[in-house]
């Protein structure tokens, strides 16, 4: 349901009502359910408030955390949001569930309640993957209807992403983006490297880290399979990325080297059809493509669009034979 204090849980109920509507199936017909985790109780709450109608057994309780003010940064709001996260994950991990869809949740809320994580990826890595740092081992890749993207850092301060660079760990990061083949419909991914200098750093005038690090890296990623290009000036990367269909295209996604050099050119192509995920888990994880929008939460004006998105890229990524 994502954080209770935000539009979370009304874009839940509404995106529930659709699909009882026009129920879900899979691209080989098979049918398709949907539950609800959150907090029930606020749930059926909100839904009567909405008129809405939802059966309580569509909804899977995972905890009264509340009161939840309404558009305000809430510590209680925050353990709603994990506590619903940490059950379906669970659920996931032992085959209950077949995906994991969420809606947004409020980081300075998680740090106010003391959640360990900065957001969903580093969350669900932690409780999906055994060992060390489990969030090395997965990547977050934003996808619309004509451009995708995959993110070799994610919740960094520019400098410490830049000062962070390695290639060991961009490599890692060109072999997870393969996995986007089961959500892009392609058997293999072309993958642009998108460089970090201004013209790919014009043979060193403007920069060293093409030559140092990202050459070399593109180097090693094709010797080991991956069919990736670059460095490619970020300037032309997206451009050279858009499109619907891969005919349209000269690579199916960018990797891109920190968090706003993705972001920027998905959020310009607008958030209703972007969907969030998390390449790299046991299970398939998507998520909408904005945040908790506390300006009008309760005002039941939001969108329920980007989290049917995300629901119906689950969907036909269960489809694939490609994960």
């Amino acid at each position: 349901m994502g954080d209770p204090s935000g539009i979370g849980p009304e874009i839940c109920l509404k995106a529930v009502q659709t699909l009882t509507q026009k129920p879900l199936v899979s691209r080989t017909g098979k049918p398709i359910s949907v539950t609800l985790y959150g907090d029930a109780r606020h749930c059926l709450d909100l839904a009567r408030d909405l008129r809405i109608t939802i059966n309580a057994a569509q909804i899977r309780d995972t905890g009264a955390w509340g009161p939840y003010p309404v558009g305000s940064v809430s510590a209680q709001a925050a353990k709603a949001s994990a506590s619903a996260i940490t059950a379906a994950t669970q659920d996931c991990l032992a085959g209950g569930l077949s995906a994991l869809v969420t809606a947004p949740i409020h980081k300075e809320a998680w740090h106010q309640a003391g959640i360990p994580y900065p957001g969903h990826t580093e969350m669900l890595a932690a409780l999906s993957l055994p060992g060390e740092h489990p969030w090395l081992k997965v990547r977050m890749m934003l996808l619309s209807e004509d451009l995708c993207v995959v993110l070799d850092s994610i919740h960094l301060p520019l400098k410490k992403a830049i000062e962070d660079l390695d290639p060991d760990h961009l490599v890692q990061t060109l072999s997870i983006a393969q996995k986007a083949a089961a959500y892009l419909g392609v058997s293999q991914v072309r993958i642009a490297l998108a460089a970090l200098n201004p013209h790919a750093s014009d043979n060193g005038l403007f920069g060293s880290e093409e030559a140092t690090i990202l050459e070399p890296t593109v180097a090693k990623a094709r010797a080991l399979g991956i069919n990736v290009s670059g460095p490619i000036p970020a300037d032309t990367a997206f451009m050279k990325a858009l499109g619907r269909r891969p005919a349209d295209r000269d690579y199916d996604l960018v990797v891109c080297l920190y968090h706003d050099q993705g972001l920027i050119p998905m959020k310009l192509r607008g958030i209703d059809d972007g969907v969030n995920i998390t390449l790299g888990l046991p299970f398939v994880r998507t998520s909408v493509d904005h945040g908790t929008a506390f300006d009008i939460a309760g005002k039941n004006t939001a969108s329920a669009a980007s989290l049917l998105a995300a629901i119906h890229r689950a969907a036909d990524a269960l489809s694939s034979d490609r994960l």
